[in-house]
């Protein structure tokens, strides 16, 4: 008899580290994990206010031909961590809505693996889809996991979002924030499964 393959897929709210000094949004980000090696985000951004929009975000266009670029996360940028159950490692996906693109592997808290052994995600960056419209954006993300994460093994997965406005200020977005400083790499804010 046939295995069937296993899919985990779930819908989780972001929360601003200091809601007084963040734009009155919702964030919201889907998840589906398949055991065939693939993660599919989407990040669902919308005013809470009936007249509000999102002019006032600072969101770069899509560039034709997306890059691997460093410090993505000091502008409006989509983030995942991925932890590997039972391990201090991780890893952390950030993609901007330009496309732009980074893969980091750490070995423990915020010790980064040089040089990052992930051949084949230069090759195969994540994908995104990025729609947007005057009141709501939507960036669909499919990344594909193999060759650098263990076949049929459910990350723990850490959800965040920094959103940039126009006068520059950012905000920083979780799932939880356990600690004193937002931190998006801190293990405590990661689902586990």
């Amino acid at each position: 008899m046939a295995r069937h393959s296993v899919m985990v897929r779930q819908v989780c709210s972001l929360h601003p580290f200091a809601s007084e000094l963040s734009p009155t949004l919702s964030i919201r980000v889907e998840f589906v994990w398949r055991e065939s090696g693939q993660l599919e985000l989407s990040f669902g951004l919308r005013p809470l206010l009936p007249s509000g929009d999102l002019e006032e975000l600072l969101l770069p266009p899509l560039q034709p031909t997306p890059q691997r670029l460093d410090d993505l996360w000091q502008h409006t940028c989509f983030e995942a961590f991925l932890g590997l159950p039972g391990s201090p490692c991780y890893w952390e996906l950030n993609v901007s809505p330009s496309g732009d693109w980074n893969l980091y592997a750490f070995d423990a808290y915020r010790v980064r693996r040089e040089p990052v052994d992930m051949p084949l995600a230069v090759e195969q960056p994540p994908s995104l889809i990025l729609q947007r419209g005057l009141r709501d954006l939507r960036g669909d993300i499919q990344l594909p996991l193999h060759p650098w994460w263990p076949p049929g093994v459910q990350p723990e997965l850490g959800l965040a979002m920094v959103v940039e406005e126009r006068d520059g200020r950012l905000s920083t977005w979780a799932l939880r924030h356990p600690a004193e400083q937002a931190d998006f790499h801190d293990r405590r804010a990661f689902l586990s499964f």
